[in-house]
């Protein structure tokens, strides 16, 4: 078995990891470089990071020496593998050094075949980059980073009792299918914005989410449209699946002033890592967590904004539960994000009273603008069920007495002479 590794590696002269050539059946677990010429591994040194070990599928990655402790699935091919490993070891810091330790377990199937195609993507982006100089913008800010406005964790920054709406674009997702298909995302970051909504989040994963680059440049020009007028214009989440500082600076870029971080797919160190390089670069990030050790994990690198995602990545159930059991452990300071799972008022209201103090929502407003397009595809010019739903989540309504989201909407309940009062009190 010959020794196939991809320099540059962090210690710029001892191998992490060594593959077998295509086509050879991988070992159920690495410890050492199978190779006899190939020196030790490094005590201290990781010999899989978060997206290598993504790329087999399930394992535990530990630091130091510790591997994928299970078979790769089926699905998880050699050539991923060592694209995912190359990916992750390259010489701009991403490998794990001193004995840095990753915090992950099983990463979800869901994630895996996401996590191969971010390894090609990453690789394509990286080449246009390359093959434009030094001159392109996303080399010449990955080179210089940029000042940091924290304008993202300043808009979800809100006092006890009252919400940040994160109203995100969203066509399809794995888990539901098609959505809606959203002809124009910059006319509903629009309504969006008129409702309230403190941020827009924006969904750039084409083939598992129907999203675009093109979808963000145009959400972040409308909203730029809103300087100087009343209400401003609402900051924007790029939501991805981050692996590399270049889709960062891409962001970046675009004009975005967060980017998604997500714990299942990083690991602890690798999270760190990236967090780090989201602040250089100017950005804030929202770091999303699912359980109890990605919620240590996210803690531990100083998350400013952690998001709990109430979706199980294995089962895809939702459930508030979640939110509600995981919100103790986070810090007093750290702005805190519900996601999935919003569907009515009543359920804003109650991941309020836990306290959170932000909510991302995609489905249920992208549906409810869908109630009001007038010709097929365009919404309408005047008041959008898209906008009601936002302004019912902005309600002072409580849990206990409140009206459901259809009884906000035709102005009656508590919650309604503040949500709808300009039509119906």
């Amino acid at each position: 078995m010959s020794c196939r590794t991809t320099p540059p590696y962090p210690s710029r002269s001892t191998p992490l990891l060594c593959l077998p050539p295509p086509g050879t059946p991988l070992p159920s677990s690495f410890s050492l470089c199978p190779c006899p010429a190939a020196p030790p591994l490094p005590l201290g040194m990781a010999a899989f990071v978060p997206g290598a070990a993504a790329a087999l599928g399930r394992g535990t990655f530990l630091g130091s020496s510790a591997v994928a402790a299970a078979p790769p699935t089926p699905r998880a091919s050699v050539a991923a593998t060592r694209r995912a490993a190359a990916l992750t070891m390259e010489a701009d810091g991403s490998g794990a050094e001193g004995g840095a330790q990753y915090a992950v377990g099983d990463i979800p199937d869901v994630l895996v075949s996401i996590l191969e195609r971010k390894a090609d993507e990453v690789a394509a982006l990286k080449a246009e980059v390359a093959a434009a100089g030094d001159a392109h913008p996303i080399a010449v800010l990955l080179a210089s980073g940029a000042p940091r406005s924290k304008a993202f964790v300043s808009a979800l920054r809100k006092p006890p009792g009252c919400l940040a709406v994160i109203g995100e674009i969203k066509r399809r997702s794995p888990s539901k299918g098609l959505i809606s298909d959203i002809k124009d995302p910059a006319l509903l970051s629009r309504h969006y914005n008129e409702a309230g909504a403190a941020a827009i989040s924006v969904l750039t994963d084409g083939p598992g989410f129907g999203g675009s680059m093109a979808d963000l440049e145009a959400v972040v020009k409308e909203q730029a449209r809103k300087k100087g007028q009343y209400p401003g214009p609402s900051v924007v989440l790029r939501k991805e699946f981050i692996i590399d500082p270049v889709q960062i600076a891409e962001a970046a870029v675009a004009g975005a002033n967060a980017v998604l971080l997500i714990v299942a797919a990083l690991g602890e160190a690798r999270t760190g890592e990236l967090l780090a390089e989201t602040h250089r670069l100017g950005l804030d990030a929202i770091v999303e967590v699912h359980d109890e050790p990605e919620l240590a994990a996210a803690v531990a690198v100083g998350a400013e904004i952690i998001g709990v995602n109430n979706r199980d990545l294995r089962t895809f159930e939702v459930s508030l539960e979640t939110a509600e059991r995981l919100r103790a452990g986070i810090p007093e300071g750290v702005v805190a994000v519900a996601e999935s799972g919003i569907e009515e008022c009543l359920d804003a209201w109650r991941v309020r009273d836990m306290g959170y103090s932000a909510i991302l929502v995609g489905e249920a407003l992208v549906k409810a603008a869908d109630n009001s397009k007038t010709d097929g595809h365009s919404y309408s010019a005047g008041y959008n069920n898209a906008k009601g739903l936002i302004k019912a989540f902005l309600a002072k309504g409580s849990v206990k007495y409140g009206p459901s989201t259809t009884a906000a909407f035709f102005g009656k309940g508590e919650g309604a002479k503040e949500s709808l009062g300009e039509m119906t009190v």
